[in-house]
Parts: structure tokens; C-alpha cells; sequence
């Protein structure tokens, strides 16, 4: 150490901190992906709102012949979904029902899904103040290093 630096001693916190209780797995994706089948459910019932034309009367040139509009149906394979009356659509719905229950019950089984954003935000800026803290300490051990290593000679 040099002469004119004056030795200090701080409490620094572990750098690295082990859970005390590790999280659970995570549920896989597919338990989430509802839309899928719920557009397959809603275009079962109204097909004929599933026909897009888009509006090309200001694109045609003058004097363009009759334009055919486009639709989506000639995206669609060949073999389109049954229709479905609305009177049958509960039954049809169960599915998606189930998934979406399996979904809320997997939520609810991961950690910390009670706290609310103003517990979340109030940790974030603890663990933002934390890891400050642990920088400022890795910076004055840097400048200690730096220090001891002109000591040395080195």
C-alpha cells in the first residue's frame, strides 16, 4: 500500500447467493397455445366470416378488366372444417375448456403468481441497488489489485 492510502474495510455481500428453494419447473409452452384451437373453433362456426377481401378498387388501374377478389379460402386446404351450429358449440368448446383450466392450475402452482407489480417492482430496484453495490465493490477491489500489483513492481 502507499503511504497516503488509508486502509478500509467494508462488509461486502456473496457475490454469488444460492435459492433457498429452487423454483419449479416451468410447464411446457404447449400448455399455453390456445389460439390455435380456439381459431379452429370460431371458424367451425361462422365460415362465412372467415372470407377476406381486401379492398383493391384503388389499386386497379383504369380500365382494368373485372377483378376477381382475393380470399383467404384459396389459402385454406381443400378439405375446409364442418360448420358448427351454435347450438353444439358448448359441446365443441369443451376442449378448449380443459386446456385452458390445465393452463390456469399449472399457473397457479408457480412460485411468487399472488405478489402483485408493486412487490415486483419494489424487489427489481432491490436487486438493481444489490448489484450496484456488488459492482462498487469489484471496482475498489480492481483499484486494490491495481494498487498492490505497482507495489510489487509488477
Amino acid at each position: 500500500m502507499s503511504s497516503n492510502a488509508t486502509p478500509t474495510t467494508t462488509t461486502a455481500p456473496p457475490l454469488i447467493s444460492t435459492p433457498t428453494n429452487p423454483q419449479p419447473p416451468l410447464p411446457p409452452p404447449q400448455t399455453f397455445d390456445i389460439l390455435p384451437p380456439l381459431h379452429a373453433l370460431l371458424s367451425r362456426l361462422e365460415p362465412s366470416l372467415n372470407v377476406y377481401t381486401p379492398d383493391t378498387s384503388a389499386a386497379l388501374p383504369p380500365g382494368n378488366a373485372a377483378h376477381t377478389p382475393v380470399t383467404s379460402a384459396s389459402a385454406l386446404p381443400t378439405s375446409a372444417p364442418q360448420q358448427l351450429e351454435y347450438k353444439d358449440a358448448a359441446v365443441a368448446a369443451q376442449f378448449l375448456k380443459s386446456r385452458i383450466r390445465k393452463a390456469l392450475a399449472e399457473l397457479g402452482g408457480l412460485a411468487d403468481m399472488e405478489r402483485g407489480v408493486e412487490e415486483q417492482e419494489e424487489e427489481i430496484r432491490g436487486l438493481e441497488d444489490k448489484i450496484q453495490r456488488q459492482r462498487d465493490v469489484l471496482a475498489r477491489l480492481a483499484v486494490l489489485a491495481e494498487e498492490k500489483d505497482v507495489e510489487m513492481g509488477g
